[in-house]
């Protein structure tokens, strides 16, 4: 088997372009993959397309920004294959491209609550599962370092992530 064989990782976005494709990977590894997403229809294909990994794949929908659905992700986690050493915060979203001065604060709020808040609460609540060690990873973007006036949202989510 590969290097994953025997690991667990939970992947947010996990119905997404870099979320899938890095659950390939995973599964290819030997892994066993929880893809959470909020879209229900494109976690079902994303299923579908990975189907022939067997009981190694399932999915869970969920608002990452919400502390229950966070909790809720990491039991069917738990309960599924009995332990996870990988999370991968990888739900993003990139918002509007608008001058600072044009930018809605509801729409900043929200791209700050999927780049930020949700990683926040992934760590939080997935840290006290990982005893014996294990590895977090969260999407971040160059957009983190090197930005656009723009991309107001997305640049600060980003730096944010960064740190």
């Amino acid at each position: 088997m590969g290097q994953m064989s025997g690991k667990t990782c939970i992947v947010t976005g996990g119905a997404g372009s870099i979320g899938l494709a890095s659950a390939r990977r995973l599964l290819e590894e030997g892994g066993n993959v929880m893809l959470v997403d909020r879209d229900d229809a494109r976690l079902a294909k994303a299923l579908k397309s990975l189907a022939h990994h067997g009981n190694r794949v399932a999915t869970t929908t969920s608002d990452v920004t919400q502390t229950s659905d966070t909790r809720n992700y990491i039991q069917k986690t738990l309960a599924k294959f009995g332990q996870f050493d990988v999370l991968f915060s990888n739900a993003g979203a990139s918002g509007d491209i608008k001058r600072v001065t044009d930018y809605p604060e509801e729409d900043f709020d929200t791209v700050m609550a999927v780049n930020v808040k949700a990683s926040f609460l992934a760590c939080k609540y997935a840290v006290p599962h990982m005893n014996d060690g294990g590895s977090i990873i969260i999407t971040s973007s160059i957009m983190g370092v090197k930005s656009n006036p723009n991309i107001v949202a997305y640049a600060t989510s980003k730096h944010a992530v960064i740190g």
